[in-house]
């Protein structure tokens, strides 16, 4: 079982007062019920050797000495005072990372901790605040007070400002969303501060659904959940005199512009919702919201659509039953183009081989030329497969390239393990965060240039909707 541990700078006794402050801060603990069972004191060398306090008796005695007499007085035993020996000057880091230094080596996991503010030099109360973060994030170790003393007349009053400290697991959450995208500690720790605003709580629900749904790339639900959080942040929470909740109002602004960008796409937000994972290092989650949803979104912006000949032939794939006919002519057409170093016939088999006698052993992961995807272009367009507008041709064979680089490196990432594929070739994108995160801020970047774009059906073709499914097995035109 864990020890409750009071740490405290201890302060000179002042010969104008009967007691000394940190008695303050122990007797605020007894009262409530919180005595501990270890007290570590940074004790300087004045207050270790000084003999300036005058006892009842007519002696003379150092403050340490009379601290320990004090403890004994209120019914803590001597040897729960523990002595950690600092200089009278802590001015520089190294002395400050020495004393910081003895402190974690006496608490252990498992302890709680309270700290009295009470005593020692402007950064005394810095250091003993560093001290306990870093017991919490290294060993788990809480602290439950935080309180200081200051003498009125006989007796020193004790302060609670334990809520202020609590501040800062306000702002480790804070950063915890700012920089992984999940709102989870931030609504943990409105839980545990009892806060009361529906508001605040709303929002921060709706975020860490949204971060939910992405971390789980279900990326159908991110539009409602987008619609979710843009209608929390147009409700104004509760106006207090509360800090915390002072604090809260401007993380509500903060919100409002993490998800500008996001909110104001509307319906074409997949840039800005790949943006926005890119920046949170949620990678994956940006590749599969590409693979998912970059067919759709072209299409909307390039005409590029199936013959009858070739939706037929889409049709009477089994695997595409019930699919928007987008994603599985961007998977045909242009995924298949890995299959081109070996002229591949035209065939209904889309399944990549893994076999070495292929490409190198890296049929599975190698990204078209610019050259191979134009005379691939060529070959469809005249086998009657593809109808395009011609005006957007550079841009179809762009998206092309873009597309592969996404499935390509889903598949490597799908594959990591794979360590016998020999995937050493020019056609193979490094797979390291650095270079994904350059290829999606490429997309990203194509796909905010095409976005002004709209579908120039040339005259005489019967447009496919974009949304129109594939009925699997039966042509349907």
């Amino acid at each position: 079982m864990g020890r409750d541990v009071l740490l405290l700078y201890m302060s000179p006794k002042n010969p104008k007062y009967t007691t000394q402050t940190n008695e303050g801060a122990v007797r605020y603990l007894i009262k409530e019920k919180e005595t501990p069972d270890c007290i570590l004191a940074l004790c300087s060398e004045t207050v270790r050797k000084k003999a300036v306090v005058e006892m009842p008796d007519g002696s003379t005695c150092t403050t340490l000495e009379y601290f320990r007499d004090a403890l004994r007085r209120v019914g803590i035993p001597a040897e729960r005072l523990v002595v950690i020996e600092v200089p009278d000057s802590m001015d520089d880091e190294k002395k400050q990372f020495q004393a910081i230094s003895q402190l974690l080596e006496k608490i252990n996991e498992g302890d709680t901790l309270s700290i009295d503010l009470s005593g020692g030099m402007r950064d005394t109360a810095m250091l003993l605040v560093t001290a306990a973060r870093c017991m919490r994030d290294l060993r788990g170790v809480q602290t439950r007070r935080v309180i200081y003393a200051e003498l009125r007349g006989e007796e020193p009053v004790a302060h609670d400002r334990t809520q202020l400290y609590g501040l800062f697991d306000f702002i480790t959450a804070m950063d915890a969303f700012f920089s992984t995208g999940t709102a989870q500690k931030l609504e943990d720790y409105l839980l545990s501060e009892g806060e009361k605003d529906p508001v605040l709580y709303t929002l921060l629900t709706r975020i860490n659904q949204f971060s939910e749904d992405l971390a789980l790339c279900r990326v159908r639900k991110l539009s409602d959940d987008l619609n979710q959080i843009d209608q929390a942040l147009k409700e104004t929470p509760e106006k207090s005199q509360n800090l915390t909740d002072l604090f809260f109002r401007m993380l509500k602004d903060r919100f409002s512009t993490e998800f500008a960008e996001l909110l104001s796409s509307g319906e074409k937000a997949l840039p800005a919702l790949v943006n926005w994972c890119a920046g949170h290092g949620m990678y994956q989650q940006a590749l599969t919201l590409l693979c998912e949803q970059m067919p759709e979104y072209v299409c909307q912006h390039l005409f590029v659509q199936p013959t009858p000949k070739g939706w037929d032939y889409l049709a009477a794939q089994m695997q595409n039953r019930g699919k928007p006919w987008v994603y599985p002519l961007f998977h045909f057409h242009f995924c298949r183009l890995t299959l081109l170093r070996r002229e591949s016939p035209y065939t209904a088999d889309l399944r990549l081989t893994r076999s070495r006698n292929d490409a190198d052993g890296n049929m599975l992961f190698r990204v078209a030329e610019p050259k191979e995807v134009h005379n691939y272009l060529d070959k469809v367009l005249d086998a009657e497969q593809l109808v395009i507008d011609p005006a957007i041709r550079p841009q179809l064979e762009q998206a092309a390239l873009h597309y592969q680089c996404v499935m390509q490196y889903r598949n490597q990432i799908n594959h990591a393990s794979a360590s016998d594929l020999g995937l050493q070739s020019e056609h193979v994108r490094p797979l390291d965060t650095e270079h994904i995160k350059e290829t999606l801020q490429k997309i990203t970047a194509y796909l905010n240039e095409i976005r002004p774009l709209k579908r120039n059906v040339p005259q005489g073709i019967e447009e496919i909707p974009v949304d129109a499914a594939i009925p699997a097995g039966t042509p349907a035109r």
